[in-house]
């Protein structure tokens, strides 16, 4: 594992750019954003309650207090696609010391089912694997979510065979640190 993990985890590092979408730290534009996902049911079923708006927007001021701590514990992206807001992916949490990063990502409904989500989530895999090297990523979902199970295993996880919430992507080594 490199030992400069903390040194990676600014949230500037994480700025990629994919065929299709730029992904950026969460920015203070973004409250309507992430209004829409954290506070409709629909998108919330599988990740818990819908937040009322003024508790939502409470949770997005410490998203970006998150983002600008060096080094960050938690870092909240946003998904944009020709100038849209599509979504939002994140580090949820990482750890040098077990090597463990976990990511999540979240899209609105237009961008559903169009490839936005794999897109996002491989290339946030592959950021990880460059800036935290050797890291182990992990993802935790309701495995009733059968959109997110497909998407995980086409995006290279692995279930976890004792625990059906958990799928892994072991370290890619070929993949050079930055």
């Amino acid at each position: 594992m490199n030992t400069d993990w903390h040194k990676a985890a600014v949230a500037e590092n994480f700025e990629i750019t994919t065929a299709r979408l730029l992904i950026r730290p969460l920015a203070e534009q973004d409250l309507q954003l992430y209004l829409d996902l954290y506070t409709n049911a629909e998108t919330m079923v599988f990740v818990g309650e819908p937040l009322p708006p003024e508790q939502a927007t409470h949770s997005f001021e410490v998203a970006l207090r998150f983002n600008a701590k060096t080094p960050f514990k938690r870092l909240f992206l946003t998904i944009v696609e020709q100038g849209r807001c599509a979504g939002l992916c994140a580090i949820n949490q990482w750890s040098s010391e077990t090597g463990i990063a976990e990511v999540g990502i979240m899209l609105l409904r237009p961008w559903h089912g169009q490839g936005y989500a794999t897109e996002a989530l491989g290339a946030l895999i592959q950021r990880v694997q460059q800036q935290f090297y050797g890291a182990v990523i992990k993802g935790d979902l309701d495995p009733n979510n059968q959109t997110a199970v497909q998407l995980v295993l086409k995006t290279g996880f692995q279930p976890d065979v004792h625990h059906a919430r958990t799928y892994w992507v072991k370290p890619n080594y070929a993949i050079a640190p930055l």
